[in-house]
């Protein structure tokens, strides 16, 4: 298929790739480099996480950011990668014409492509590119192979969650042709003050119920810092769910953990948000998001007031589809003085 195309493909992850995203691009676009396909890495949005920018820079990888879907009009194919709807986490319009498909979260819609490897049971889709190469006897040189072996590290949580047969095989055939020390680098970059700041507010914010934690951030400018104030304050004592969220240029964006909680938590955003925006994920790690227009009249400007209103909005939805859910964490209360159940006022 790659070889018939009349022209460039384009490689498109989801909006604001994360390294799974980022390695399987690459890989695919080396593959379509193998047959005499031309094709670009392209994605949306921000790369603003420190360990996804470090994982860039440190592996060179040249990657196109265009600023609308417009701006593709020469490509002659597209590919998703580590999604699997055309519109929905990316900014193309949804009724383009996609000629492949890898991904390895379960679809929530038919898809529709002219090749499509769906596997929801794999822990990453680094996997799934790891097995092509392995299949096609392909050379795969370091940098491709780091970056594969950071994807699926990633993505399961260094082999905790998720985890397949076909992750470990990956990793075997990986490891040995992978740079460890660059590796090293990526896990261990400087933090940002804006992340810092965003995780002291999600703290100083915090709502808690029973055993789980929301927290309205406010406005952001850097919307990878709400992943990480999720999964920091998931360390909290008594914690098994928390649900962080900011918003930024019209967009609630939203990120969830769970830890040890009997619920799947990408399962519970759908519920909770899909109607009114998108959202999706793993069983414990999980987004979404929402346009401002729909939550009312109050506009960015207004913090106080808009603050409020998701705080009414977001949280009353999620605790209220938490609660309905058969798979709900053991305690969810509603009650007021149980904020305050797992942590002094000065902690």
């Amino acid at each position: 298929m790659l070889r018939a195309l009349d022209g460039k493909l384009a490689v498109v992850t989801h909006d604001n790739p994360d390294p799974d995203a980022l390695a399987s691009a690459v890989a695919l676009q080396k593959i379509a480099h193998s047959v005499g396909c031309e094709a670009d890495v392209v994605y949306f949005g921000d790369i603003t996480h420190q360990e996804n920018r470090a994982f860039v820079n440190l592996l060179d990888l040249q990657l196109r950011n265009p600023k609308t879907w417009a701006d593709l009009s020469e490509y002659a194919g597209f590919a998703l990668v580590d999604h699997s709807r055309p519109g929905v986490n990316d900014q193309l319009p949804a009724d383009t014409d996609v000629d492949v498909v890898i991904d390895h979260h379960p679809p929530r819609a038919p898809i529709d492509a002219r090749f499509v490897d769906v596997r929801s049971d794999v822990g990453a889709t680094s996997t799934l590119l790891t097995d092509y190469l392995m299949q096609l006897g392909y050379k795969v040189d370091t940098a491709v192979a780091t970056g594969l072996l950071y994807g699926i590290r990633v993505d399961t949580k260094d082999f905790s969650r998720d985890i397949s047969t076909a992750d470990f095989e990956a990793a075997e055939f990986l490891t040995p042709r992978a740079d460890s020390a660059l590796l090293a680098q990526f896990e261990s970059p400087s933090m940002s003050a804006e992340t810092l700041s965003i995780i002291g507010r999600a703290i100083r914010e915090r709502q808690v119920r029973g055993e789980v934690l929301t927290s309205c951030v406010g406005p952001i400018s850097d919307r990878d810092a709400l992943a990480q104030a999720a999964d920091r304050l998931l360390d909290m004592k008594g914690i098994t769910t928390t649900l962080v969220y900011g918003f930024k240029d019209g967009t609630v964006f939203v990120s969830g953990r769970a830890r040890g909680a009997d619920l799947d938590l990408g399962e519970t955003l759908r519920d909770a948000f899909g109607q009114i925006g998108s959202a999706g994920g793993h069983a414990d790690m999980a987004g979404a998001q929402i346009s401002l227009g729909l939550l009312g009249d109050v506009e960015e400007g207004q913090e106080e007031s808009l603050r409020q209103i998701l705080t009414d909005v977001v949280t009353d939805r999620f605790f209220d589809t938490l609660t309905s859910r058969p798979g709900r964490p053991a305690s969810v209360y509603s009650i007021p003085e149980f904020n305050s159940r797992f942590f002094d006022d000065d902690e």
